[in-house]
């Protein structure tokens, strides 16, 4: 190396001054203090090695935890508003129609998921980490357990009607598989809870140049979640592609407020809902405000689809029904509780049809036709009634002259 050139690297360096300071002095096989050491922040207190670590956690600011319980508690008031209606109005026929123990289960189930969204909002933490799964999956199962068993219920009744058979299907009779499938879920998250619940991790994102953590989040994460998510997956996307092949197949149905045709749209939905939340969820799992803003609407969506389509239609049928008979005339109810008194004394959905919805147009649209050639002939009728009555006349004036002579 060249002696000229290393000596020009050197003097081009900061010029680095130190200075000694006399604080103690060793006498007599001990230290004794002078004067205390002042070092350059003015302070006698020995500095660190290195500057203090400027460490950032991610958290959910107060904006957004607001905005997720707020539709929390949109999802649980409605949930217990349309539960307690269902009380007040469980002896209207639309109610009956529809059983009301699955309009409970119902309204439980996204009472269920509604809370879900709480245990998201609290830092994570033994608790609240297998509270959101509990709540989530019991909720969902519960909900799309009851759409199932409803269809399932009408598909079965249709298929003992086209054997001409006689058969009468209690709600225990149908709530089988819906309580087949809660216990699936309740044994899963069972043993999930028992052997590796859910526990707050901390996920490091950042380092600074001494290796020292300077940003991470909280989640919450266990080795057997990878055993016990699938699983549970599997149990209630099942379920909600088979129930959704029952309500496509009885969609065709014709029933009191078209239930089956109801319960297809808000299945649909979920799934829509599912594949494009799902690929959101992942891509967005490290930005923890839009993952949480995104599952909370997913939340919100689905329980509100439920709200809007399931229940709504009943709410408004009753509301006619009222205001029907409040404008009705007094004989006339008397008439038609005589009539229908058989019928409102049973529960279950009055099925109209089973045809298609485009045979049932086709054939509305014959009728119409038929109608209005009817319409026609008798207004030609109508027409000759006078030349018909005037020909009587005259044959009945030549008859009584022909007798006489």
């Amino acid at each position: 190396v060249d002696e000229g050139a290393s000596r020009e690297y050197v003097s081009q360096l900061p010029q680095v001054r130190f200075k000694g300071v006399d604080t103690c002095f060793w006498e007599d096989g001990e230290w004794s203090n002078i004067r205390p050491y002042t070092f350059n922040d003015g302070s006698h207190n020995l500095p660190m090695d290195i500057p203090p670590v400027a460490e950032h956690k991610r958290s959910l600011s107060t904006r957004i935890r607001v905005v997720g319980l707020i539709l929390s508690a949109v999802v649980m008031g409605l949930a217990i508003a349309v539960g307690v209606w269902t009380y007040h109005n469980r002896q209207q026929q639309v109610v009956r129609a529809s059983q009301p123990i699955f309009l409970y289960i119902i309204s439980a189930g996204t009472l269920l998921m509604g809370a879900s969204i709480i245990p998201l909002t609290f830092r994570p933490g033994s608790a609240v980490c297998m509270a959101f799964p509990w709540l989530l999956t019991l909720g969902f199962s519960l909900i799309f357990s009851a759409l199932f068993t409803k269809t399932f219920r009408i598909k079965s009744i249709m298929r003992s009607a086209a054997k001409f058979k006689r058969i009468k299907l209690t709600a225990i009779d149908v709530m089988k598989p819906m309580i087949a499938l809660l216990l699936l879920n309740i044994i899963a998250l069972t043993v999930w809870t028992i052997l590796d619940p859910l526990q707050s991790e901390t996920i490091v994102v950042d380092w600074d140049e001494f290796g020292r953590e300077v940003e991470s989040y909280a989640v919450c994460g266990s080795d057997s979640s990878k055993i016990f998510l699938p699983i549970l997956c599997v149990v209630n996307l099942g379920s909600v592609v088979f129930a959704l092949v029952q309500a496509y197949q009885a969609r065709d149905i014709s029933t009191e407020l078209s239930e089956s045709n109801y319960i297809f749209q808000v299945m649909s939905i979920f799934l829509y809902g599912t594949f494009l939340g799902i690929p959101v969820l992942v891509i967005a799992k490290e930005v923890i405000e839009a993952f949480y803003f995104v599952l909370a609407g997913l939340i919100f969506v689905i329980c509100s689809s439920i709200f809007f389509l399931i229940f709504r239609p009943k709410i408004m049928a009753v509301r006619r029904s009222d205001s029907t008979a409040t404008q009705s005339w007094q004989p006339q109810r008397t008439a038609e509780a005589g009539t229908n008194d058989a019928s409102k004394n049973e529960e279950g959905i009055q099925i109209y049809s089973t045809k298609a919805k485009g045979t049932l147009v086709e054939e509305y649209h014959k009728i119409e036709k038929e109608n209005g050639q009817l319409k026609q002939f008798c207004m030609t009728l109508s027409g000759n009634r006078g030349l018909d009555y005037d020909s009587l006349v005259i044959n009945s004036a030549i008859e009584r002259a022909y007798n006489t002579a």
